[in-house]
């Protein structure tokens, strides 16, 4: 039986970065299918949806070992099945980012920007960097910047100087250079292709789990690296609202 046209477009969209990454996949996995029902994953189960998305068990075994290995899953047995769940501390970045993913706490941007300068310029390249774990991207060398968002205080961190910018124009002109928004957009508008397709479709129970965890691997890929910027620095047309509207749909479409 042909494998419906919406699941197969996601697969090669897949198989068609170089390399394909899937390490990222499985980490999709657990948060599409394995997280919401808060189990172990068996290694046999894995792999046979793998397999379903055209990727080798010497990859998926691999990439196993590498997400063990740094932490983010644990590997257990029972009898002689072996069995991976989320760690401690991956399960709390994974319920952070499943709230993006699927809408239960969106960031809300209020017109202004978080402005840090710093003053202590033997420690710029460290505070730099640990600003970027923050969201914060340089404006100049000794500026960082990034979105103000309801409920998400400016840092206090020593050496930096805190102050507090309104988005305008000439930021707005500067914001293609600060963030990557022609990729995002991109990613968005190739979402929404992928969602509408889905929508259209019909599927298998089986079909739907792999379209359900692809369109959220897909979605994944693009909204956690979105800077949710306030609207007046976005360019006009900016797909990420019509990309979630299409990600939800097509969500409940695959989940019956």
């Amino acid at each position: 039986m042909a494998r419906p046209a919406a699941l197969s477009a996601l697969i090669a969209a897949h198989h068609g970065r170089v390399p394909p990454r899937t390490g990222s996949l499985i980490v999709s996995v657990f948060g599409a299918l394995v997280l919401p029902a808060g189990e172990a994953l068996r290694l046999s189960d894995l792999q046979e949806w793998l397999a379903a998305l055209e990727i080798e068990p010497g990859l998926v075994r691999t990439a196993l070992s590498r997400l063990v290995n740094d932490g983010t899953l644990l590997r257990e047995r029972d009898g002689k099945a072996a069995l991976y769940r989320l760690s401690a501390r991956a399960l709390k970045d994974f319920e952070a980012a499943g709230d993006l993913i699927f809408g239960r706490l969106l960031p809300r941007p209020t017109g202004d920007l978080d402005l840090l300068v710093i003053e202590d310029t033997g420690r710029r390249a460290t505070l730099r960097a640990e600003l970027a774990t923050l969201g914060f991207v340089p404006l100049a060398s000794n500026l960082m910047i990034r979105p103000a968002w309801s409920g998400r205080a400016a840092p206090e961190i020593g050496g930096c100087l805190a102050l507090s910018l309104h988005a305008n124009a000439a930021l707005a002109l500067r914001a293609r250079e600060l963030w990557p928004l022609e990729h995002l957009a991109s990613g968005y508008r190739a979402l929404i292709a992928h969602a509408q397709a889905v929508q259209a479709g019909n599927f298998t129970s089986a079909e739907a789990r792999l379209a359900r965890l692809m369109l959220v691997h897909e979605f994944r890929r693009i909204v956690l690296r979105d800077p949710f910027l306030p609207e007046a620095v976005l360019p006009k047309d900016w797909p990420g609202s019509p990309a979630r509207l299409a990600f939800d749909v097509a969500l409940q479409h695959v989940e019956g």
